[in-house]
């Protein structure tokens, strides 16, 4: 399956407002309204699914306020994990795009820029791009930008899964693995993609902010889990 470059592209093509941003949450209050702000100046209005993945903080009330800006808010009145909040959204989804969402700041145009790629590519079944990251420990202004890298899937997976987006046929035939509450295993989900024939394309322009070091994962727990998955497509995870 080939990949593809896209680094410049006409704003100038008609488009269709088809896109869904599909957001599991759980106990994100510092990040959470500067995503949802940034997901609702998108340029183009596309579908907002907030799941709730039965926080334990004020993250619940930050959603509740957004209540008539959102689409869809699902509350798990239990800990599901982030693989089956994105099965059961994905399931809802109308739309032909999905994009990926986790709590990180998505720039005006990341929605456009989807939509205008599959358009340009319209054989391209899964898309990925470039980032800036932000460290906890950064100051306020500081970033480092993560271009987009080719994936030759034989080895650990080098995208960010907040720059996903793929077609919605991609997640009728495609599951996340609900084997963990710590981890939605995104990298096995594309690997699955990968092999059942889906396509891969990418842009290097930066769309997502990914903040980092916020995490309340058991983050031992998804590497164990993460090493011992990797093994059957022959890729060491270290």
């Amino acid at each position: 399956m080939g990949v593809l470059m896209n680094n410049k592209m006409e704003k100038t093509m008609d488009y269709k407002d088809d896109i869904t941003f599909v957001l599991p949450v759980r106990n994100q209050p510092v990040h959470l309204k500067k995503c949802l702000d940034s997901l609702l100046k998108q340029t183009i209005k596309g579908e907002i699914i907030v799941i709730d993945d039965a926080s334990t903080d004020i993250t619940p009330f930050i959603i509740e306020s957004y209540e008539n800006d959102i689409d869809k808010i699902i509350t798990n009145k239990e800990r599901k994990g982030s693989a089956y909040c994105r099965n059961m959204a994905n399931q809802l989804v109308k739309t032909s795009i999905i994009a990926v969402c986790d709590c990180d700041y998505y720039y005006p145009n990341r929605g456009l820029n989807i939509l205008e790629f599959f358009k340009q590519y319209p054989d391209v079944d899964v898309f990925y791009s470039a980032l800036h990251i932000k460290p906890h420990s950064y100051l306020d202004n500081e970033l480092y930008r993560m271009q987009a890298f080719e994936w030759d899937f034989k080895s650990k997976c080098p995208i960010s899964h907040p720059t996903v987006a793929y077609k919605k046929k991609v997640a009728e035939n495609v599951k996340y693995p609900e084997k963990s509450l710590e981890t939605d295993l995104y990298e096995f989900f594309l690997l699955e993609a990968h092999k059942k024939g889906y396509k891969f394309g990418w842009d290097d322009t930066v769309q997502t902010t990914k903040y980092e070091g916020v995490s309340h994962r058991n983050q031992d727990e998804s590497r164990k889990l993460k090493k011992e998955m990797y093994k059957p497509f022959g890729i060491e995870y270290e």
